[in-house]
């Protein structure tokens, strides 16, 4: 009660906080504006269960909590310059202290023993932290029209490079199916993260290349985001480099393509020393790698029919150095493919789409090669929309569907049956770097001795409603979430006691 209650303050102190600063002032050519976004989200989870009978120890397998995201920013843009100003705070409420899996784990491993205070034991499952999210200033120099010169903090979205497709179809496809697969901010976090560095853009009517420089903040599921350091690591160990061309879907040379040419480079140099992984370069190069990529992806849609067909093509390869003692010679690749149909003039619009995903595995750990595909920094819940897997060592199957019953609401279910690539390599979870002395994933092994490749099969649903209500510019839209995740093979050689896991939340958004 006393949960729901501090949930509830929080709430009504938001939405007046924000209607209360939502500004624009126009000056001349000149713009000042003001803008606030609170998301209030409770989770439910009853996920897999080890239970160890030697430790005498019970596990929370369900339990729920509750958070709220905080974002206020200030921004002001003037015909050649743009700067921009945001704050973050999250509140964590009610987070399990003996969970097994799920988000509500992750958080409090993450945050629960500092939440306190140094010097203090006590468990923390509530906590609250604010930091600086953005802040960064973009230059449009008059002489070379079409370039644009971002510097400071702030988000970026590998994929989403360049100009929003024109065709609808292209732009979710976009969106929800090529963005933030290697590089992201990961904002569906309950925190977020944020990148530092410089970025460079030169448009033209069909075309845009971008060129930047990074360096990722914490974040994720740690709350002290603007922490670079910890425990003798820093965040700025990693360095990301990007150079992406980028056609716009408009072009007169392949009308009706979005395409993309990019090439990635990461270094990771925090060198952690873990002694369970300090003699496994597998395991040690997920915090000390060097990693070259180069790949690209083909969007595609026209009419057909009665209605729109739409193709999906992402794929890359991946060379350079991982890990130590002995240092192996990286060599990995990752394919997508996925096609769909619209029928925009039947009711509710339905859309089917089907998928295929190879990420690479390495099946022999002994030698002096390394082949699991690495993730880099992505935001992984747009492509495990329960997280339960990343696309690392991993193939997967994918049915979808996605509805419109009505302008102001959107249904989507999808189905994916998960396999690792090798069954001698690892399970892997996570989402990057986002504490910089903690691993960039984690790797789950007890199916090794087994080879067992079968992960997992999930089902969801997603329901987005939008614009549910609004008020002298306050937004409210809602999303509802159920998954249910049948485990296999590999979840069962690790959770003996429960290999199936239920997700559900609700998460209201207010936007001024």
């Amino acid at each position: 009660m006393k949960r729901r209650i501090q949930l509830l303050t929080v709430l009504l102190f938001s939405i007046w906080m924000g209607s209360a600063l939502a500004y624009t002032l126009h000056q001349g050519r000149n713009v000042l504006r003001v803008d606030f976004r609170e998301e209030v989200r409770w989770e439910y989870w009853n996920t897999f269960d080890q239970k160890f009978s030697r430790d005498n120890f019970t596990y929370d397998r369900s339990y729920s909590f509750a958070s709220s995201k905080m974002r206020l920013g200030m921004g002001i843009r003037s015909p050649r310059a743009e700067a921009y100003l945001q704050i973050n705070w999250t509140q964590l409420l009610g987070l399990p202290d003996q969970g097994e899996f799920g988000l509500g784990t992750l958080y409090y491993q993450f945050n629960g023993k500092f939440g306190n205070g140094p010097g203090y034991d006590t468990k923390a499952t509530h906590i609250g932290y604010g930091a600086l999210s953005q802040a960064w200033i973009r230059f449009q120099p008059r002489s070379l029209r079409g370039l644009s010169l971002t510097l400071g903090r702030f988000l970026y979205a590998s994929g989403a490079e360049g100009s929003a497709p024109r065709n609808p179809s292209l732009r979710w496809v976009k969106k929800f199916r090529i963005s933030q697969r290697m590089i992201g901010p990961f904002d569906w976090s309950r925190v977020g993260r944020a990148f530092d560095g410089a970025l460079a853009s030169y448009h033209r009517r069909f075309w845009t290349l971008t060129l930047s420089y990074l360096h990722p903040t914490p974040g994720g599921f740690y709350l002290k985001r603007d922490h670079l350091h910890r425990k003798g690591q820093s965040a700025y160990d990693i360095t990301l480099a990007t150079v992406v061309l980028s056609l716009q879907d408009t072009n007169p040379w392949l009308p009706g393509t979005d395409s993309q040419l990019f090439y990635y480079y990461y270094n990771d140099r925090r060198k952690l020393k873990n002694p369970a992984s300090l003699y496994n370069p597998q395991q040690n190069g997920l915090a000390d790698c060097e990693i070259n990529m180069l790949g690209g992806h083909l969007l595609y849609a026209r009419k057909a029919g009665p209605g729109i067909m739409d193709l999906l093509l992402w794929g890359g390869y991946q060379w350079g150095v991982w890990g130590r003692n002995p240092s192996l010679e990286h060599q990995a690749w990752a394919l997508a493919v996925e096609a769909g149909y619209r029928f925009p003039h039947l009711p509710w619009q339905p859309w089917f789409r089907l998928g295929y995903f190879y990420g690479s595995g390495d099946d022999q750990p002994g030698d002096t090669q390394h082949h699991t595909f690495f993730m880099m920094i992505p935001t992984l819940r747009i492509y495990s929309m329960t997280p339960s897997y990343t696309l690392m060592n991993t193939t997967y199957w994918m049915g979808q569907i996605i509805l419109q019953p009505a302008s102001h609401l959107l249904l989507r279910s999808d189905f994916h049956v998960v396999n690792l690539t090798r069954g001698r390599d690892y399970w892997y979870l996570g989402s990057g770097m986002m504490r910089p002395d903690v691993f960039s994933y984690a790797t789950l092994g007890a199916h090794i001795p087994y080879r067992d490749r079968h992960l997992l099969t999930m089902w969801d649903l997603s329901l987005f409603f939008k614009n549910i209500y609004t008020s002298h510019g306050l937004r409210t839209d809602m999303d509802i979430y159920l998954s249910h995740i049948w485990g296999r093979d590999v979840v069962r050689d690790t959770f003996k006691s429960g290999d199936e896991l239920t997700f559900f939340y609700v998460e209201l958004r207010f936007t001024f």
